[in-house]
């Protein structure tokens, strides 16, 4: 697995392509991940988020269309400078606040500081889970609920293997013409068939100390739902 500062430079040549990436190679299907991911998270008016590794503020928007206050921060700064710009788009600037930037292993927020705590897609990219499980738990508030949307392991019949010929011979190719770098797209597929599958992710939340650990597949399984409460 690549180190951070390599991941950091790998998705800051990419940012200004991220969001159509996503959507191109998703089928438009993201947007639909992005509505589940907040509905199951328990955003709502009145409740504090922290959203980890959000990128370029995606699901940070879509909590907060529920109603949240959504802290929104990530890794690397290319990405979360991208943000505030869409937040004012969609009329939702007074809900986010686009923090300086944060590792997952060591957030810069205190104990108990949030309702609910989001990573989406970036959950891959942590070098120790363990340092990053430990703080999510910190800074969650006693009930507070983890929410990991991340690309998974397929579970639909046939479905596997039409999803590993796209994404190793089809993903990599679409994703170096539009954004110029091969490298990212050429590190997803390899860092998703690397990750644990449902059940695997399931019980490293389990020995983390996070209680009622579920997960729901979308899609056939190509992403993932994972939930946790503190």
């Amino acid at each position: 697995m690549p180190e951070g500062r390599d991941v950091q430079q790998m998705f800051s040549a990419i940012a200004g392509k991220y969001d159509v990436l996503n959507h191109v190679l998703s089928g438009g299907v993201d947007f639909w991940w992005w509505w589940r991911m907040a509905r199951v998270s328990g955003a709502a008016p009145g409740k504090r988020f922290l959203d980890v590794a959000a990128g370029t503020g995606d699901s940070s928007l879509a909590l907060a269309r529920r109603g949240a206050d959504v802290v929104s921060t990530d890794f690397t700064h290319a990405m979360l400078r991208l943000g505030p710009a869409k937040f004012a788009r969609k009329g939702l600037a007074s809900k986010i606040w686009a923090s300086s930037d944060a590792d997952a292993q060591r957030l810069p927020f205190r104990d108990a500081s949030f309702d609910g705590l989001t990573i989406c897609y970036g959950i891959r990219n942590v070098e120790q889970r363990p340092l990053a499980y430990a703080e999510f738990l910190r800074v969650l508030r006693p009930g507070g609920q983890l929410t990991i949307l991340e690309f998974s392991t397929p579970v639909w019949p046939g479905l596997k293997a039409f999803y590993n010929w796209y994404s190793l011979r089809v993903l990599p190719r679409i994703g170096a013409w539009i954004s110029g770098d091969d490298s990212a797209y050429t590190y997803l597929p390899e860092s998703i068939r690397s990750f644990p599958d449902q059940p695997s992710l399931a019980e490293e939340l389990k020995s983390a100390g996070f209680r009622e650990v579920r997960w729901t597949n979308l899609t056939g399984g190509i992403v993932a739902l994972h939930t946790g409460v503190k």
